[in-house]
């Protein structure tokens, strides 16, 4: 016989059968639960009744409320055995497996978004627990949705759009409201980006890319040594000057020194992806200087997929044996770089089996003169 647990089990897999039942409209009670175990008569009369006993201690008709258990005499026996477990009510329904609360509020936003937006029921006819799992927020996700259902295509700034609501609310509500949007704006979704806001038409701030003029006869103006600029902005450019130094460091690329006719750009790690796309960089001499370490390297194969004439600097073998302090680098996954040189390739190689690692930042200021020197 289904124990007490078991049979709340099986009535809480019935809720969202229970969910729809309410938008649809329909009536589902008396709600029958399979028992689903037979009794074990092979132990007498005793053994029967203590298998039933739990589920007739905190039955309707010894509580009031609950479920309710419907009897049959057995033949053999003659003694009454639980043939059915039905749940007569909602009430009782809702109190055995203790979600009052829960579907009265479902029950009040159900009937909200019928005034307010129709159009999602039949999503929550499939999904009804997008009702019962935001019903805290369900007023203000509706608010939103509204206005998106006359905005589809916003293009601003999330913080921006005119909504009665903390400014930082659609940010800090996007998996509920991603299906909800998905459904309600299938012409205007942009279905292959995965980022929220892109998906539904929101301005982002771009990625910024930091660059120094390292001679001042370059400067837009005396006063300016350095910019940041958005990536999209970058990629328009066709900045003066023949040489374009990426140095991967923030110290190491406030510290780098003059250079005649050249300007500096901050990888920023990973970061020189957004390089990608600015074509008038391939007309200048490129020179990566990355740590020595297997992340370094990656990041110049990263480089030279885009921009197959870059050059590293200061990142060799001879470098590496003379300043190596014994530093370790971080976890990393190993990756063929077939857009390595040979020489590089065989440093990347050992890198890759000790995780060594020689920070750009620990070469003396001689060192790096000397290198920058011979590079040009």
């Amino acid at each position: 016989m289904i124990s007490l647990p078991e049979l709340r089990a099986k009535a809480l897999r019935q809720l969202d059968h229970v969910l729809r039942a309410h938008l649809a409209g329909t009536e589902l009670f008396p709600l029958p639960i399979r028992a689903s175990k037979a009794l074990d008569r092979s132990q007498g009369h005793e053994h029967i009744f203590a298998q039933q006993q739990q589920l007739l201690a905190h039955s309707k008709q010894r509580t009031g409320q609950g479920y309710s258990l419907v009897f049959k005499p057995n033949r053999k026996t003659g003694q009454s055995e639980i043939s059915r477990i039905m749940f007569d009510t909602l009430a009782d329904y809702l109190g055995f497996i203790d979600k009052q609360a829960q579907y009265a509020a479902f029950a009040a936003n159900a009937a909200r978004t019928a005034a307010e937006l129709p159009a999602l029921l039949p999503l929550l006819a499939q999904s009804p627990r997008l009702l019962l799992d935001h019903a805290a927020d369900w007023p203000a996700l509706l608010t939103v949705c509204a206005y998106f259902q006359q905005n589809p295509q916003p293009n601003e700034y999330v913080r921006s759009l005119g909504l009665p609501l903390p400014t930082k609310f659609v940010e800090n509500h996007q998996t509920a409201l991603r299906p909800l949007l998905d459904y309600l704006l299938p012409d205007h979704v942009r279905a292959d980006e995965t980022d929220f806001f892109r998906r539904f038409h929101l301005l982002l701030e771009e990625p910024s890319i930091k660059l120094r003029f390292l001679d001042a006869a370059l400067r837009p103006h005396p006063a300016v040594s350095q910019l940041s600029l958005w990536a999209s902005e970058f990629r328009q450019l066709n900045l003066a000057g023949r040489r374009i130094f990426i140095i991967e460091n923030l110290t190491s690329f406030l510290a780098f020194s003059a250079v005649p006719d050249a300007v500096a750009i901050w990888g920023g790690g990973f970061a020189v992806k957004l390089l990608a796309g600015a074509d008038w960089l391939a007309s200048k001499q490129l020179l990566y200087w990355g740590d020595i370490d297997v992340h370094g390297f990656q990041i110049l194969a990263q480089l030279r997929a885009h921009f197959p004439a870059a050059q590293s600097l200061l990142m060799d073998a001879a470098t590496f044996a003379q300043h190596y302090q014994g530093g370790r680098g971080a976890g990393f996954v190993a990756q063929a770089l077939p857009g390595l040189t040979g020489a590089e390739q065989a440093l990347y190689q050992e890198l890759l089996r000790s995780n060594a690692r020689l920070e750009q930042e620990q070469l003396p200021a001689a060192c790096v003169a000397a290198g920058v020197a011979a590079a040009l």
